[in-house]
């Protein structure tokens, strides 16, 4: 399980830097035909909002996955390394299930019912659905980051309680 994990990880933070590369390059595309080619195009714009939706979506589900995501730490830093520091972090992962499936589930009609449409972006003529599939991604992505901190979790409380036997 570690071992899918670290791929995932990997693999998306390589996805996010390209994703990045993408969007930073289609920015200045754009700035660059705006102001000094007095030419602009219209495709950098929608590239560059498609990119950052991809971005923001997956790059929590990144963020989630090194842990260092936006959290309040006052109560989880003093209960570190207890039974109920460890019950404490798994009722934080069900709670990140429970939006992560919030995510899959509403993302995935969301995704279906623009491709079942058939709704199109104006310029690049992309299906909305492949730029909304996104969420539902993300959704997964935390669910199962989520799934393996608890199981994470579970085995140093196993841990705690063999020591204290």
């Amino acid at each position: 399980m570690h071992r899918l994990f670290s791929i995932t990880e990997q693999f998306l933070g390589y996805l996010l830097c390209g994703l990045l590369m993408l969007l930073s390059a289609s920015v200045i595309w754009q700035v660059i035909g705006r102001y000094v080619l007095t030419n602009p195009a219209t495709w950098p714009d929608e590239i560059a909002r498609f990119s950052m939706i991809w971005v923001a979506m997956l790059g929590g589900a990144f963020v989630y996955s090194k842990k260092k995501h936006l959290a309040v730490t006052i109560l989880p830093e003093r209960l570190a390394g207890t039974a109920k520091g460890y019950l404490l972090e798994i009722f934080h992962h069900v709670l990140v299930i429970g939006f992560g499936l919030i995510g899959l589930v509403g993302g995935y009609k969301m995704t279906m019912n623009n491709f079942d449409f058939g709704q199109v972006s104006p310029v690049l003529k992309i299906n909305m659905g492949y730029v909304y599939s996104a969420v539902p991604i993300a959704g997964f992505l935390l669910i199962g980051f989520a799934i393996y901190f608890i199981a994470q979790n579970i085995q140093s409380i196993r841990e705690l309680h063999k020591e204290a036997i």
